[in-house]
């Protein structure tokens, strides 16, 4: 275990270039709870924010947005937003922002067998023709509610699945379970930074 940006979490669970391997070959399955997150709506959201690529913004429904971003964009992000919410010096904008980091559980699910596990968790479609990457989507997963954000790693489809932090635990047990059948691997941060390159 080790701290990544104030969060405790697994650097591995064995090898990691085998970690790494077994996710290219097949599926795999990280934490990455730490990524931060904010929730955006408000009249004032005529489109999505942009604020690439800095931070990735997904449709949650009419006027409503999540943010993610990496750590270390966090400060800058943050006062872009104050920025979108100031609007001019006469009328700001009707937008509000609230940091939601803590309020989710991340769950990586990545490798070219991840559709599979997924469909066995969910209704939702994960076809390439129905769940392109850089798309989201809203369902049920192992019986409780999540956002999905199909983000590719390079050369590999990856499903980042949003539940609330109270359900983490038996999430991530479940898509371990639904993945056995095709030797899924849970893999740390060390893994990442390879399935990144």
């Amino acid at each position: 275990m080790v701290v990544h940006h104030g969060w405790r979490i697994a650097s591995s669970f064995g090898d990691p270039s085998d970690e790494a391997a077994r996710t290219r070959e097949s599926v795999g399955l990280a934490d990455v709870s730490w990524v931060s997150k904010f929730h955006l709506q408000g009249t004032g959201l005529k489109s999505p924010p942009d604020l690439r690529p800095e931070a990735s913004s997904w449709l949650l429904a009419r006027r409503q947005f999540l943010l993610t971003c990496e750590p270390p964009e966090t400060i800058g992000v943050r006062r872009r937003l104050q920025q979108l919410q100031n609007g001019d010096a006469a009328s700001p904008a009707d937008i509000y922002v609230t940091d939601v980091t803590s309020a989710y559980t991340q769950l990586m699910l990545a490798g070219p067998r991840s559709r599979e596990v997924l469909s066995k968790l969910t209704s939702l479609n994960p076809s390439e023709g129905a769940m392109g990457n850089l798309t989201c989507a809203q369902a049920s997963l192992a019986h409780v509610h999540a956002i999905v954000l199909r983000d590719d790693l390079p050369g590999i489809p990856a499903f980042h699945l949003l539940v609330g932090r109270e359900y983490g635990e038996s999430v991530w047990e479940s898509i371990l379970h639904a993945g056995r059948e095709f030797q899924i691997t849970p893999f740390g941060l060390e893994a990442q930074t390879l399935l990144q390159k």
